[in-house]
């Protein structure tokens, strides 16, 4: 239990301070929309905080991807194991075994606590990765917005 909730102290860290990144290159490209920071070398500043704010962006979705599969199976296995403990305890109560049906009947109740940890953390991790993948799509269209702008002063300067 207490791995699951140190996992995902850590990832709301990560999570808050690559938002607070965010805003910073939102102000930084805002003063350049707005023709404040008309020269390129001020341009090329923000494009290149962009594609690395998309670099880290696509390394976090990744990591997220990859605990969203990892928990996913866990859930999976752990689902399979607490089957397997409902028939053994059915069939331990038909055999009259009554020891053999409690202790399955117990493991099934751990297992199930576990199987309810695992999907708590595969929905945590499906969500964070669907907010990257918005964030990722987000960040793409200001960098493609920006080599536009930067392409149209470019050509303004060459033709004018």
């Amino acid at each position: 239990m207490s791995f699951f909730k140190r996992e995902q102290d850590l990832t709301k860290y990560d999570y808050n301070n690559t938002g607070s990144e965010a805003v910073d290159l939102k102000q930084l490209e805002d003063n350049c929309m707005d023709y404040s920071c008309g020269n390129i070398e001020d341009q090329n500043e923000v494009l290149l905080r962009i594609q690395a704010e998309l670099e880290d962006t696509e390394r976090e979705l990744a990591g997220r991807i990859t605990l969203e599969g990892k928990f996913k199976q866990l859930y999976v296995e752990q689902q399979a194991f607490v089957n397997r403990r409902i028939r053994q305890a059915h069939m331990g109560a038909m055999a009259h075994q009554e020891d053999y049906a409690r202790r399955a009947l117990t493991e099934k109740r751990l297992a199930e606590a576990k199987m309810k940890e695992y999907l708590a953390s595969y929905e945590l991790y499906k969500a964070e990765a669907e907010q990257l993948r918005d964030k990722f799509a987000h960040l793409l269209g200001q960098l493609e917005a920006m080599e536009q702008e930067r392409g149209n002063l470019v050509g303004n300067t060459d033709g004018g």
